[in-house]
């Protein structure tokens, strides 16, 4: 993967982003990129298009429902669903995924397992086949059943016990399924056939043995009888004028004759109630039916021994006998016990060594454990061997300790995990795919969003470290998004190159993105050398120098103070110049620049201001111009809040005197007038950018994740509220 190409149009939140990402390895390059948008930006959006592409799905515009527009290729080829993961930034810990499972798998330990495993059970099929042919059970009802007759959870137990079963009688006409139906057993549990059985098999076989009986075993019986005349009758035949003829009979009869007969046929048995019962309750379904027409068909011998053993004392002793006759008359018994005894000794010792290897696995926790510290919870696994042996997906088990307790879990059953302790167990998942799918050989392009958040410091570097790890893999590709400044130096710092550093914009055609400048050292690396070539690194550099001065002579120094004055509207603001904050920056920095300009540095301030709000494009880090609208919305504020207090106070020399002057002023100001639609907007300049402008070489994420765009549109609502409010002009005497 040495050349990714994407054009995004309408995918999520990005209207149009064209890019060409040169994933190649040369000159010793990682086959990463950084990429900085602050939130809001692209990140979401992009890692959404993404993830729904790995899923062979395609991306949509949800908000306007626009046509989507989307080509991603890989060297020129249509990049694959397999190709591509995505970590997203939502932490998701709820279940494990399928690489946990993976990488625990021996490829070759896992063939011959399976091999093995099914030869045998092609040769369990083939005996269940048999069994259910002759119990007429279900197949996949046969294992359970027989299980759970001898009282083992092992199938090649069960066959073994039903071997070993002294059988004195035979039992080929006796049917498991046809004995041991819950509707069949019913009646032979019943307290009428637990009383009667006898007689009633006694009386029921004379109904077939009296001269002129109607009936024939087997074939037609007083159930089938039943159901026959009856139907008849129901459908009409005997109210249309027909009459059946029996055989035997001299003339045919009508329906109530047929009644009147058949009543002096089943008298044996009717005139007791409790036998009339069982017969009734003999015919009522299939099932029972089956039954009656067994006591037809097997001798009295066998009809003495059905009676005999399926009384409830007795039933589970018949059970076993039963599958003792099946399976000792049926050959596949014997292939199967020899075939399982043969394997068994090599199955046993791989489902052993299932239980102790796991390099892989144990490799990817190696790699969390030692990655990230102080998590409360060591890992292992529930279920091994079946994991192992691919019989199973992997569960991970989270063992809990304090003290003498402990409590093992599921992800599922996790509770109480901080943020970070969250997300660390989120990009365990991370590192099973990375392991799996570089066990596999699998060239990915993984999307990284925002994985450092919610950590502390010292996470945040394993997660760098292990981002540089997945970085020398040849077949994986990186493009890591983050809002996060720090990290993203952080980055840039350790393996990502600087080429492949790159920031989003957004811009009138949508998104682009261009490589960061100054990441090591911003000050250092661009506004230093700079400083008189750019009237916007001039104006930018003013709360740098400050705190150095401040670090260095402190608060009281005198030209602390002048800057000071250059941050916020102060009585002598306006006289201040060009030249003397050179003749400062000189003094700190030992540079010679010229120190005879002497025009207003605060209008310098406001022009370049006033340059940045009227520009189209902004590209690049911005992080100048940012300041530079920080500053001057800040000071603007504080020129309406003044002049605003001073018509209160009907004071035209009034000023501010307090160390925190934006704050005091907004506090006067909101209560002498609570009602001021003014309050609105000065409040979103303290929230925004008041705190931000005091930034140094090491810290100011806080005003790049401010977009150029809000501050722009912030600075023309503080245009707004000054333009009822004359600004004092330069050469006015200092108040």
């Amino acid at each position: 993967m040495d050349n990714l190409k994407v054009h995004l149009e309408n995918c999520y939140g990005i209207s149009s982003l064209d890019e060409n990402f040169d994933l190649s390895s040369a000159g010793g390059k990682a086959k990463a990129y950084s990429i900085y948008a602050p939130n809001g930006l692209m990140k979401t959006s992009f890692s959404r298009t993404f993830d729904v592409l790995s899923k062979g799905e395609q991306p949509k515009e949800e908000r306007f429902n626009r046509q989507p527009t989307y080509i991603v290729k890989v060297d020129n080829v249509d990049i694959q669903k397999e190709q591509i993961y995505v970590l997203k930034s939502e932490i998701e810990i709820s279940s494990d995924n399928d690489a946990v499972t993976n990488i625990l798998i021996n490829q070759e330990s896992k063939a011959r397992y399976d091999s093995l495993v099914s030869d045998i059970n092609k040769l369990k099929s083939k005996l269940e086949v048999s069994l259910q042919k002759k119990s007429k059970i279900k197949k996949d009802d046969i294992e359970n059943i027989l299980k759970n007759d001898f009282q083992t959870d092992d199938f090649s137990r069960a066959i073994e016990l039903a071997k070993a079963v002294v059988i004195g009688d035979d039992l080929e006409r006796f049917i498991y399924n046809e004995i041991f139906d819950p509707k069949a057993i019913s009646i032979l549990e019943s307290p009428e056939f637990l009383s009667k059985s006898n007689e009633f098999n006694q009386r029921y076989q004379e109904l077939f043995d009296q001269a002129g009986t109607i009936y024939s075993r087997g074939i037609f019986n007083p159930a089938k009888a039943d159901t026959s005349f009856n139907t008849l009758n129901k459908q009409g035949y005997f109210a249309g004028g027909h009459k059946v003829h029996l055989k035997g009979d001299a003339s045919s009869i009508d329906y109530e004759e047929l009644q009147a007969k058949m009543r002096i046929v089943h008298e044996s048995i009717d005139s007791d109630a409790e036998l009339k019962t069982l017969r009734d309750n003999l015919a009522k379904n299939a099932q029972t039916q089956a039954l009656i027409t067994l006591l037809e068909n097997i001798s009295a011998t066998e009809v003495d021994l059905l009676l005999h053993n399926t009384k409830p004392e007795k039933q589970a002793e018949f059970k076993r006998s039963l599958w003792a006759f099946y399976v000792q008359n049926s050959p596949d018994s014997d292939v199967f016990l020899e075939a399982f005894s043969a394997s068994q000794a090599e199955v046993r010792q791989i489902e052993l060594d299932a239980a102790i290897e796991a390099p892989n696995w144990s490799k990817a926790i190696e790699l969390f454990n030692n990655r990230f510290v102080d998590m409360p919870f060591t890992l292992s696994l529930f279920n091994q061997v079946e994991a192992a042996l691919g019989r199973d997906k992997a569960k991970l088990k989270f063992t809990f300790k304090d003290g003498n307790d402990q409590i093992d879990c599921t992800r599922s059953e996790i509770k109480s995990l901080s943020q970070g302790e969250k997300r660390a167990l989120y990009l365990l998942n991370f590192i099973f795919e990375v392991e799996d799918r570089k066990r596999k050989s699998v060239e990915t392009l993984f999307i990284i969003d925002d994985v450092a958040d919610s950590f502390d410091y010292k996470n945040k570097h394993a997660i760098v470290q292990y981002l540089e790890d997945v970085s020398k893999i040849e077949h994986f590709s990186q493009l890591i998004l983050t809002h996060n400044f720090d990290f993203f130096r952080t980055l840039a710092n350790n393996f990502v190159h600087r080429e492949r550093c790159l920031m989003a914009n957004r811009t009138e055609n949508g998104i682009e993105l261009s490589q960061a400048e100054g990441i090591k050292n911003y000050f250092i690396g661009k506004w230093k050398k700079n400083i008189t070539n750019s009237d916007f690194i001039l104006c930018a550099s003013v709360p740098f120098t400050r705190n150095l001065i401040e670090y260095i002579k402190g608060e009281a120094d005198q030209d602390y103070l002048k800057l000071t004055s250059l941050l916020h509207w102060k009585g002598d603001t306006a006289q201040i110049t060009i030249g003397e904050y050179y003749g400062i920056y000189n003094r700190l920095f030992g540079t010679n620049y010229p120190t005879n300009d002497a025009n207003s540095f605060k209008e310098l301030l406001f022009n370049k201001a006033n340059e940045i709000n009227g520009r189209g494009n902004h590209e690049g880090l911005n992080l100048e111009d940012k300041v530079v609208l920080s500053i001057a919305i800040r000071m603007r504020s504080e020129i309406f809040l003044i002049e605003e207090m001073r018509k209160i106070k009907s004071d035209d020399t009034y000023w501010c005197q307090s160390l925190n002057q934006f704050g005091a002023l907004i506090k006067l100001y909101t209560t002498e007038l609570p009602d001021s639609q003014a309050i609105r907007t000065l409040e979103k300049v303290s929230i925004t950018v008041s705190s931000n402008i005091h930034l140094n070489s090491f810290m100011y994420e806080p005003i790049l994740d401010l977009t150029i765009e809000h501050l722009i549109a912030l600075y023309r609502e503080i245009l707004e509220l000054e333009s009822a409010v004359p600004v004092p002009q330069e050469g006015e005497p200092a108040l």
